[in-house]
């Protein structure tokens, strides 16, 4: 038996989905081409695995019998490449990174910058994700380290807290509201028309958090996926939005203001990996270059 590793791919996922459309789109080819390559893998297997009409794909006896083993297969197969490219990148000029967008803009810049002007071969992906979507790639071992926005509890997770960082409300500049708001009070801001971050996201919840701790529930005005657009419809004056000050700060421009506020929530910022993970060397050097620079930044913001 002579089966490739995309071959199981694909009957798997038709398995899953008894849709030939869908799997031809998933895997980039067209749907008589989807129909060749099942016949060819029935041929490969000396039997039938799906019995279609025109109105139905279902799997044969012999289909769903197969399907657990192969599924198996095809997972182990992966998984498998996956250790080889965490090896590849111990023993290599190769580093991934997962971090939330504002942490990737305000801490990874400057020492990737350093890492390339040392070692200017190196191979470095910096994954720009939401915090659990970070944490996935962690654990999966599609990435080396994550800088995260929450204080990680896991088990198979080590979590080094490096920075804390305050809330800020983000405003349009010059907003009247603005001249009496000077302390984090849940009944004045929830006044406010807030633009939020979508659910899922660590900001989000840290929010909602906060606001549910004084018992108000956090109804936004809005939702926008992107900072940048939360920015153009705070500066337009369709309200305001509480973000931590990294994410203020990477949309600043001359039509907002960022207003801090007195006993405003901090959200912890850290570095997370896997135990007893052997990091490569680079990702040594970058976790420390980014512990200096958190130091630093914490300095600034205390002063």
């Amino acid at each position: 038996m002579n089966l490739s590793p995309r071959q199981l791919k694909i009957f798997v996922s038709l398995a899953h989905s008894l849709n030939f459309s869908q799997t031809a789109r998933a895997f980039c080819v067209t749907q008589p081409t989807m129909s060749k390559l099942i016949r060819e893998i029935e041929a490969e297997l000396g039997t039938r695995l799906f019995a279609r009409t025109t109105r139905s794909v279902t799997l044969t006896r012999e289909g769903q019998a197969l399907l657990a083993v192969a599924s198996r297969v095809s997972n182990e197969f992966e998984q498998g490449l996956t250790e080889l490219a965490e090896v590849a990148r111990s023993h290599t000029q190769r580093l991934s990174i997962a971090a939330l967008p504002t942490l990737a803009a305000m801490l990874l810049p400057e020492p990737i910058r350093a890492l390339r002007e040392e070692a200017p071969k190196a191979f470095i992906r910096v994954h720009d994700v939401f915090n659990d979507t970070a944490l996935d790639l962690l654990r999966s071992r599609k990435v080396d380290l994550a800088l995260t926005g929450l204080d990680v509890m896991h088990k198979d997770l080590a979590y080094e807290e490096i920075m804390r960082e305050r809330f800020v409300l983000l405003a349009p500049r010059g907003d009247a509201r603005l001249a009496g708001l000077r302390e984090w009070s849940v009944p004045a801001l929830s006044a406010l028309p807030l633009v939020a971050m979508p659910h899922g996201t660590s900001t989000r919840r840290f929010v909602e958090t906060a606001f549910l701790r004084t018992g108000v529930p956090f109804r936004p005005a809005m939702e926008l996926h992107n900072l940048e657009s939360i920015g153009r419809f705070v500066g337009a004056g369709c309200g305001f939005s509480l973000l931590p000050l990294s994410g203020a700060e990477l949309v600043m421009n001359g039509t907002l203001a960022i207003r801090a506020l007195r006993g405003a929530p901090q959200r912890v910022i850290g570095i997370a990996t896997r135990r007893e993970a052997d990091l490569p060397l680079l990702a040594g050097k970058v976790m420390e270059a980014v512990r200096r620079l958190a130091r630093s930044r914490q300095r600034r913001s205390a002063g």
